[in-house]
Parts: structure tokens; sequence; C-alpha cells
């Protein structure tokens, strides 16, 4: 008798576990898109450039990029910016890189007077972005994702900054996209193993992407043999050469 009350009674703790748990997963995706705090657009103007060069010239910075052949026969992408006090640089290893992004998206926060940097992925039916953040005078790659539209949008001239919302909360970035131009669930993501950072959160007809900012490095190293980060933090801490 008392071995079948022991039974019972660890089953029913077990269930009582499980319940919590899955409250507790089912909270967070609901939380993640309450008080949410967006970010403001800023507004830049593009100077004429040959693609896919570019220069924006922003109300408190410029940005502008470059590629390099560098005497090691790799070729790297640097993206500069310069502030009023301060010189930085994003630089990638693109060697080999079937992902290329445009021009990008500024943001800035009211509340924590940090940057976010939305890099377009291009493609013909894949889209997607690699996202910055410019905290403390130092610039941190979020994280990237690769998706892909919905049939009826691969050729529209759909514009990201129009259907994207970025709110900070919580020592995170949400991203926020409508679900109706996306298929959510594409067996191609597998062909991109390294662009898949972020939580992903489903709510009503929004989409939701999730990038910490508590817990993040200044540089990012792929299987691939590609890299980005911060430039001056890359060559400061060897973690790369001098590019020439």
């Amino acid at each position: 008798m008392k071995t079948i009350v022991l039974i019972l009674l660890i089953v029913t703790i077990q269930s009582c576990n499980g319940q919590g748990k899955n409250k507790k997963e089912v909270s967070n995706k609901v939380n993640i898109t309450e008080n949410l705090i967006q970010l403001v657009k800023v507004n830049c103007n593009q100077e004429n450039s040959d693609p896919p060069n570019y220069v924006l010239n922003c109300e408190n910075f410029n940005i502008s990029n470059t590629t390099i052949e560098g005497a090691d026969k790799n070729r790297y992408e640097l993206i500069m910016l310069i502030f009023n006090d301060i010189e930085k640089a994003i630089i990638r290893k693109i060697n080999n890189e079937d992902l290329e992004t445009s021009t990008p998206t500024i943001y800035f926060s009211n509340t924590s007077k940090n940057y976010v940097i939305f890099f377009p992925i291009n493609g013909d039916n894949h889209f997607g972005w690699k996202l910055y953040l410019y905290k403390n005078k130092i610039l941190y790659p979020l994280g990237q994702r690769v998706m892909y539209w919905k049939p009826e949008y691969e050729e529209s001239n759909v514009n990201y900054s129009d259907i994207l919302n970025i709110y900070e909360v919580n020592d995170h970035i949400i991203l926020e996209i409508p679900d109706k131009y996306i298929i959510k669930n594409d067996n191609d993501y597998k062909n991109y193993p390294n662009y898949s950072d972020g939580k992903y959160y489903e709510k009503e007809d929004r989409l939701y992407y999730e990038f910490s900012t508590s817990k993040i490095e200044y540089y990012k190293k792929y299987k691939s043999g590609l890299f980005e980060g911060d430039y001056n933090k890359m060559i400061n801490n060897n973690i790369i050469d001098l590019v020439k």
C-alpha cells in the first residue's frame, strides 16, 4: 500500500512540475511582446554611389562601405561609421559569400541611447538581415537570419523598413515583422545553418525575433572560415591581423 501511495505522489509531483514548466514557456512567449519600447528610425541621406557600395549621411554620423582585396588574397568588406568623436568599423571576411547585404537602416533608442543597425540580406526569393548593436562605442553583431518570401511577394517592391519594427526590452532587442510576407517553415532554412540566430516567437499575425544584448561578443567566427565584427576591437585583441 505504501508503495502505491509513493508512486501516486511522485506522478502528481511530476505532473505539477510539467504544468509549471509549460506555463512558464507559454508565459515567456506572451510576455516578450509586452512592454516593448520602440526604437526610432534615423533619417539618413544616401549619396549616389555604385552598388553594392553606399554612403549614408545621418544626423550624428556617416556610414559607408568598401570591398577590399587583401594582400592575403581574401576578400573583405569594411563598413565605416564616423562619429564626431570616434571612428569605428565593421570588418567582414566575405570569401565565397552568397548572402550579400545592402544599404542599412539605422534605429536609435531614446532610452538606452544605443544604435541598432539593420543590414538587409539580398536575394531573389530569400531575404533576412544582419543585426548590429552600437553600445558604449563598441559594435556588436547581434545575429542574423535568412527567411523566404511567400510567392506573391517575391517580385513585389516590399521595403524592409516599411514592414518591420524594432524594439528593446529587458536587455533584448526584438524585431517584429508581419507573418503574411514570410514562409515560416521552409526546408530551405536547413541550407543556411549559420543564419538562424535569435529566439523566435509568434503572436497573432506577427513574428518576433529576440536577440540578447547582455551576453554578446564583439565578433563572430563561422565554421566556413568567414567572420565579422568590430574591426578596432578585433585588431586590438589580436583576433585578426590588420587587413592590408
